[in-house]
């Protein structure tokens, strides 16, 4: 087994779909593999009893990986071993894959297991690099933010500085790592995917769908209030519409944002779902018009790049939103969505009524030339991601 055959992808992830991190991943993993690596990961799981002691096979459209993972930490102990302790990574490197690995990949990893992860693989001549998607507030009691906010501000401003190179998922990350050797990936998709076959697309809905899938995060992430409160205003104007969301209840969207009731006039227009699985938003968001989120602009929105948004124009779905993160690269007005103008609350009822009026013909076009988009497809990264390992004098 050669060496610079291997990859050791690690991290927070949970297979097969149940976060976005094991989406991107395993997308990120496909790239590798065209690269002729052969890609093993060690993530988490909320459903096994105990440390899986065998790497299991599985195939991902026709790429062969191999993954174990570790039990989900269920106490405070455990959580502590979990973001320190090396002695799972260190026993794959040295016992199940005998020393062959030419790179460790560490996934928003802790900076204190990534600090010494980073020293025990310069030892051993592995190249090291971070994968970093997100900038996190840290929320919880008192003492969980003390320690998440320490850490944070450890792996993003020191420890990712030590490492060999960063992968990041947006412009600002990667000018702010731009003394590192980066290479910028976004969310990435393989579209030979059936989950993306969109048979929907050219069905006329009777009135205008929108949706919203995910977690507002306690209303720090996706401001759902103030597309509610919009929707709200500009019923008058334009009454024939769904909204569905698609990841919380209503009680939970209560509770998000400050018992904030939704409004009487649109209580039949929305639609709570609640959690759903992976495959079954996408098919909820396969029968809208429009995806549709809106996000403040600070450092945690700026730093990331929102999956929802690659997700819904690779199914033919354009998106509605503000400009946050790179999406000035992607979000076209009339072609892949509309701009939301947040700057007042006028302002974004003018913009949202603008989207919903247009015609059946235009959002076709729109529909067709979102479904036809490469945008994201990984194969589009092949050769930056080549010339990234190029410079790490890894071939």
């Amino acid at each position: 087994m050669n060496k610079k055959e291997n990859i050791l992808y690690i991290g927070g992830f949970e297979f097969p779909d149940r976060n976005a991190a094991a989406q991107r991943v395993i997308n990120n993993s496909k790239l590798l593999s065209e690269l002729n690596f052969k890609v093993f990961f060690n993530g988490i799981n909320k459903s096994i009893e105990r440390d899986d002691q065998l790497f299991k096979k599985f195939n991902a459209y026709n790429f062969l990986f191999y993954s174990k993972a570790v039990k989900y930490p269920d106490s405070v102990k455990k959580w502590f071993i979990y973001i320190t302790s090396i002695s799972k990574v260190k026993q794959i490197v040295e016992k199940d894959l005998k020393n062959n690995v030419a790179m460790v990949i560490a996934y928003n990893y802790p900076a204190i297991k990534l600090w010494r992860l980073r020293n025990y693989c310069k030892k051993r001549k592995i190249k090291i690099i971070a994968d970093v998607t997100e900038w996190y507030q840290p929320e919880g009691s008192f003492l969980l933010k003390s320690i998440k906010k320490i850490d944070n501000s450890l792996r993003m401003k020191y420890v990712h500085f030590k490492m060999d190179g960063i992968i990041a998922i947006s412009n600002f990350l990667m000018n702010f790592y731009k003394k590192k050797t980066c290479v910028k990936l976004p969310p990435l998709i393989d579209k030979s995917e059936l989950k993306w076959r969109n048979s929907n697309i050219y069905s006329k809905n009777k009135i205008r769908v929108l949706t919203y899938v995910g977690s507002p995060g306690a209303g720090k992430k996706d401001r759902l209030d103030l597309i509610i409160k919009s929707l709200s205003e500009i019923k008058k104007h334009y009454p024939d519409f769904l909204f569905q969301i698609i990841g919380i209840s209503e009680s939970e969207y209560k509770t998000s944002f400050s018992n904030q009731p939704v409004s009487q006039n649109i209580r039949d227009n929305i639609l709570f779902y609640g959690r759903k699985g992976h495959l079954e938003a996408l098919d909820l968001l396969k029968s809208s018009d429009f995806s549709i989120f809106i996000r403040d602009n600070n450092l945690v929105n700026t730093a990331g790049f929102p999956t929802k948004f690659v997700e819904s124009i690779t199914a033919g779905i354009p998106v509605l939103t503000n400009l946050t993160s790179d999406l000035k690269d992607y979000l076209f007005d009339g072609k892949t969505g509309f701009i939301l103008d947040i700057s007042t609350n006028e302002n974004l009822n003018k913009s949202l009524l603008k989207a919903l009026s247009i015609d059946n013909s235009q959002l076709l076009k729109m529909k067709q030339h979102c479904a036809d988009s490469e945008l994201f497809s990984y194969k589009k990264f092949k050769n930056s991601t080549a010339v990234f390992f190029q410079h790490l004098e890894i071939d």
